[in-house]
């Protein structure tokens, strides 16, 4: 498509401006030909992202984690503020989350809603899940499109409605898949790397095991970390162990493959304490299988049926360390490889982002806006 017609603009509102799937999402848009402006915050996340160059991105301010007044109102008169801006040239909106479709909607704009996390499924919101599920489903009805990262939400909301697609969070399409590398000689070295957010308990309890209770394995943690009791379990862990290493944050999708070549285990059993956990899609189920990693994922939610169906990893109790200890205990460098090796046979159109499909609708769907 090529970008001559001014009513296709595209202007996005991102809660945390470079975050690595909103980025993939605005390049495939910019690539496909629409003019692509970016809205967001600071957030002190994946801040060593960026947008491609002829993206136009601007700054919003800073948003704290802890500061939901304030952030609940500066987004809906930034929001206010924008759409006044870009009156003139009538562009879709892209709401990367519930409020920014939500003030969208109440002022009448076209808009695309992309459903990443469900922020009212903890535990502090249990009494208004009902009423917030109900606003969530009025503003897919309300959407042009509504774009799902994965297929656990969309069995939660139980809507089948065309404007629904499911597109999970794959690997960037700029990323050439690597040959499979398998070691020569035996060896019951085995390394384990979590790659990410760091804020599960459950990633801690696995690391201090491989520390405390097998020397001859490693653990490596790859991504930001702020300061914080997060920080504080880590920095304990590698002064304490000497096969126990943070790298640091890492440039998502530039630096993906330096990362996956540290390890051969993909750690990603999450703390399943809120229904978000038990229904996301993370991108490590992707990543993993792009660079032929098996993957240790938590039992009994949406994302170890989807290890289970692709056979691509294992599925533990990472609630109990004793649990964790017997599956370390029990893995043997041949078999982990053996897995390695089917997993390196999985399709790559599989795993690799193409929205193709949604960015079509998006374009048929200037055409019906008066």
């Amino acid at each position: 498509m090529n970008n001559t017609n001014n009513r296709k603009t595209i202007v996005f509102f991102a809660m945390a401006l470079s975050q690595p799937r909103c980025i993939k999402r605005v390049t495939s848009l910019r690539d496909y030909g629409f003019n692509c402006v970016v809205y967001g915050y600071d957030r002190g996340k994946y801040d060593i992202n960026d947008y491609p160059q002829d993206v136009t991105v601007s700054h919003l301010g800073v948003l704290k984690d802890n500061e939901y007044v304030y952030k609940v109102s500066k987004v809906f008169w930034d929001i206010i503020k924008i759409c006044k801006q870009h009156r003139n040239n009538k562009p879709v909106f892209y709401a990367f989350g519930i409020f920014q479709a939500m003030y969208l909607k109440l002022l009448g704009k076209p808009y695309i809603y992309e459903i990443s996390d469900i922020l009212y499924a903890y535990p502090k919101f249990k009494r208004l899940i009902g009423l917030f599920k109900a606003i969530d489903k009025s503003l897919i009805r309300g959407s042009l499109a509504t774009v799902m990262t994965s297929g656990g939400f969309y069995s939660f909301f139980n809507l089948e409605l065309p404007n629904i697609f499911v597109i999970p969070n794959k690997v960037s399409p700029t990323l050439k898949r690597p040959i499979l590398k398998m070691k020569l000689e035996d060896t019951e070295s085995l390394s384990f790397g979590f790659v990410g957010s760091m804020r599960y308990q459950t990633i801690i309890d696995f690391a201090e095991i491989i520390g405390h209770d097998f020397p001859q394995h490693k653990f490596h943690f790859w991504g930001g970390l702020k300061e914080g009791p997060m920080k504080v379990s880590i920095d304990k862990l590698t002064n304490s162990y000497d096969n126990v290493f943070y790298h640091g944050a890492f440039r998502n999708p530039e630096d993906l493959t330096k990362v996956y070549e540290t390890f051969d285990i993909t750690v990603s059993c999450y703390q399943v304490s809120t229904l978000n956990e038990k229904i996301a899609e993370p991108n490590k189920l992707y990543e993993s299988i792009f660079f032929s990693k098996p993957i240790v994922v938590s039992e009994g939610i949406y994302l170890s049926q989807r290890v289970e169906e692709m056979s691509c990893g294992y599925c533990i109790d990472a609630n109990n360390k004793e649990s964790i200890h017997d599956f370390i205990e029990s893995l043997r460098y041949r078999t982990v490889m053996q897995l390695s090796k089917h997993i390196s046979k999985i399709e790559t159109s599989l795993v690799v982002n193409d929205q193709s499909i949604l960015n079509d609708f998006i374009n048929t769907s200037f055409e019906n806006i008066p």
